[in-house]
């Protein structure tokens, strides 16, 4: 063991120190002397090890906040608060999420305006602003293929009156009224037979049609009466074809066309209509709880029963679901079974014409009984129609006239002598 070189003060001789001591202060190990190390003080390797923790706690720490703050999105405001879809517009397209508040917000603050103004049509009830939109256009009718070829067809489901009647052969045909729901695709289109014009007539709408009757007789001369009449004929303006359906089973067109035809040549705007008198759905309690009725148009023409025609009651919607030819009938472009709020089974006297096509013709003016279904319930009673420019009317039993649930009417003519009318369940 070395030793240091280490001063030793001599003391004087009142210290009385002996020389030995001296001595042994000269050889004392340096160890022994070298200044004490502080307690708990840490070593130079304990340090680099906690200077290397602390550094990867702290980046940890770093690394977590910056992906919550760069890769998670906020809640979204629907998560928060419901909002009825029906506030926003239909088209309405969310860019991002303050946008989405901004929306919500004006949803909030923004009450649905009162449906006050009555469609004079089939009575759905409209807000102001949307009635003054409907009346810059006039009502539609379009002559609709019923040939079992021709199913499903378009737009049905559209329409805010439907039409059903014989053409010829024992085959039916609609024609449909189309003025509350626009629609960009419907047919496929058929020809005119007189007596839907007598019964478009006190619409006065635009008319699409493919064709029609000719005759020497006004009473099937459809092509001639559509002139006489002054009916606002679009004949097949705006059509087109399909490929996956044949000849004449593929022609469509559009009410989108038609306005905007109309309206460059001055046939824009809502005519005067008569309005029939329409009320609110009954009561739950007040409705019937199931109703089957089945239509044969002629039974010397049964055609397989392709053309019959059948309603059952849904008491879900309080309506009634068709069906053609023993099918669901469906709407080809939404896929939905076509359906009615009210259904009418008007008996009508048919007779042949005589020519060589096999035209029929069907009294429209006059009365006849007629079969009303609505609420789940059916009403006998009867129609009457005092001219061509006039809407059928219904009545009870007693002569008071029946007030019709608002939406879709459908109006079945049936042959009196030559058709069938059966309730299968009540």
């Amino acid at each position: 063991m070395s030793t240091a070189k280490t001063k030793v003060i001599t003391l004087d001789q009142e210290t009385n120190v002996s020389p030995k001591i001296e001595s042994e202060v000269k050889q004392a190990p340096t160890t022994l002397i070298e200044p004490l190390k502080k307690k708990g003080e840490l070593k130079p390797w304990q340090k680099i090890t906690l200077s290397i923790l602390v550094g990867t706690i702290l980046l940890g720490a770093l690394a977590v906040s910056m992906y919550f703050y760069i890769f998670t999105k906020p809640i979204s405001p629907s998560e928060i608060i419901t909002i009825n879809r029906d506030y926003l517009e239909q088209d309405l397209q969310i860019i991002n999420w303050s946008d989405k508040v901004k929306f919500i917000t004006t949803a909030l603050t923004t009450p649905d305006l009162p449906r006050t103004e009555q469609s004079p049509l089939n009575g759905l009830l409209f807000t102001k602003t949307e009635i003054e939109k409907l009346e810059k256009n006039r009502p539609i009718a379009i002559m609709i293929n019923n040939h079992y070829h021709a199913r499903p067809q378009s737009a049905l489901n559209s329409a805010d009156i439907v039409y059903e009647s014989l053409a010829e052969s024992g085959i039916t045909r609609y024609m449909g009224i189309f003025w509350s729901q626009g629609t960009s695709k419907v047919g496929p289109v058929r020809s005119a037979r007189q007596y839907f014009l007598e019964w478009l007539s006190p619409y006065d709408p635009l008319y699409i049609h493919d064709g029609c009757a000719s005759s020497s007789d006004p009473r099937t001369n459809a092509c001639g009466n559509i002139y006489s009449y002054g009916i606002k004929d679009l004949r097949t303006h705006g059509y087109w074809r399909v490929t996956d359906r044949v000849a004449p089973h593929n022609e469509y067109n559009s009410t989108v066309t038609a306005w905007d035809y109309a309206s460059k040549n001055g046939w824009g705007g809502f005519p005067e209509i008569d309005t029939l008198q329409f009320k609110r759905d009954a009561e739950p309690n007040a409705r019937g709880s199931r109703t089957k009725v089945k239509v044969r148009f002629r039974q010397d023409l049964p055609n397989n029963g392709l053309y019959d025609s059948e309603w059952s009651y849904d008491v879900k919607s309080n309506s009634y679901l068709h069906k053609i030819g023993g099918q669901a009938d469906l709407d080809l472009e939404t896929g939905k079974q076509v359906s009615a709020k009210v259904v009418v089974i008007q008996e009508v006297i048919m007779q042949s014409s005589g020519d060589a096509y096999g035209r029929i013709i069907i009294t429209t003016i006059g009365e006849g009984k007629a079969v009303v279904l609505q609420d789940g319930k059916v009403t006998i009673g009867k129609w009457k129609k005092t001219s061509r420019t006039e809407r059928e009317r219904y009545y009870d039993s007693t002569g008071k006239e029946l007030l019709l649930n608002r939406g879709r009417l459908w109006i079945t003519a049936v042959p009196k002598d030559q058709g069938k009318f059966d309730i299968i369940e009540q």
